[in-house]
């Protein structure tokens, strides 16, 4: 089977119909496509931001070192089968579930790992947001590290909810830790819905950590650090994609491999259908000279926890 660095088509006959949120995408080119290439304008900022804004996103095929992104994977997996998360007999490089359920981030295991930290905040990575951005750029201190076992991927959202305490003009980066085959499944992307207005003006705006003082169960929520709202746009990937008119399109990613997105562009995952644990990151980067969501910087990031909600008089 081919990998995304080589090719993009889904047109893969003995794979299953692909899903999200335990529904079936419909497979005609007008709703699911492959992710357009721009691994061809890497080196040219214009193109790129061009790409960027008419897509929602850029897909850059074996962007970084392939073997270095296998050396970060295997000092995350060995951690992860250290917890329990992975199969602690089995070979780490394989993501193996293992005994211990979980629904959280591992950005503790992110900030431990040498490997990862380089893959991610140094070299090609810099140079990639510096020359888009044309200045020195500066990426938060949390890190989103993934380790997604068989079952449900992530709904599709737009980052804006997570995020909107500081510059509108963030980046985020999504980096595959290993090859991931579309049973695996990968990201996908809601084609051009950066574009939307509509969907700016109202969905945009909001905050997850916001609540209205006046609702006694919200507020009690946020003092346990919790969301009365999780940011989730639609619980149905199909319906969306329909209602706005628009097309899912994803792929096969390998190591090495980056997609790169603003803040309004919808996206989520696809179901992992495999029998193994997907694992990947999702960080951001932004110019150093504009503000940054206090929620995701410094030493210990309060992210949605009790010190970054707000109330609201509504």
């Amino acid at each position: 089977m081919a990998t995304a660095s080589t090719s993009s088509s889904l047109a893969t006959a003995e794979l299953p119909p692909l899903r999200a949120q335990d529904r079936t995408l419909q497979p005609s080119p007008d709703a699911l496509g492959p992710l357009r290439r721009s691994d061809d304008a890497v080196d040219d900022p214009d193109e790129l931001w061009r790409r960027l804004d008419a897509d929602g996103y850029l897909y850059l095929p074996g962007y970084l070192d392939r073997e270095e992104v296998l050396a970060a994977r295997r000092d995350i997996a060995t951690s992860l089968a250290a917890e329990g998360i992975l199969d602690p007999g089995a070979d780490p490089m394989l993501a193996v579930p293992g005994p211990s359920e979980h629904n959280r981030i591992f950005d503790d295991l992110a900030k431990a790992s040498g490997p990862l930290q380089r893959v991610l905040y140094a070299g090609a990575m810099v140079r990639l947001y510096e020359r888009m951005f044309g200045e020195p750029v500066r990426h938060y201190d949390y890190t989103w590290l993934r380790a997604v076992r068989p079952g449900r991927g992530t709904a599709p959202h737009g980052d804006s909810v997570f995020m909107n305490r500081g510059t509108p003009n963030l980046l985020t980066a999504w980096v595959p830790l290993g090859d991931v085959d579309l049973r695996l499944g990968g990201l996908m992307l809601l084609e051009g819905s950066n574009r939307l207005e509509s969907v700016r003006r109202d969905y945009h705006t909001r905050d997850v950590d916001a609540f209205c003082e006046s609702d006694e169960q919200a507020a009690e929520l946020a003092r346990e650090g919790r969301w009365s709202w999780n940011g989730v746009f639609s619980p149905d990937p199909v319906a969306l994609r329909a209602d706005l008119g628009l097309r899912w399109v994803t792929g096969e990613y390998a190591a090495g491999d980056v997609v790169t997105f603003p803040m309004y562009t919808l996206h989520g995952s696809l179901d992992n259908t495999s029998t193994r644990v997907r694992l990947s990151c999702d960080l951001r980067y932004q110019r150093a000279s504009e503000p940054a969501d206090p929620r995701w910087v410094g030493a210990s990031p309060t992210a949605h926890g009790p010190a970054s909600k707000r109330g609201l008089i509504c």
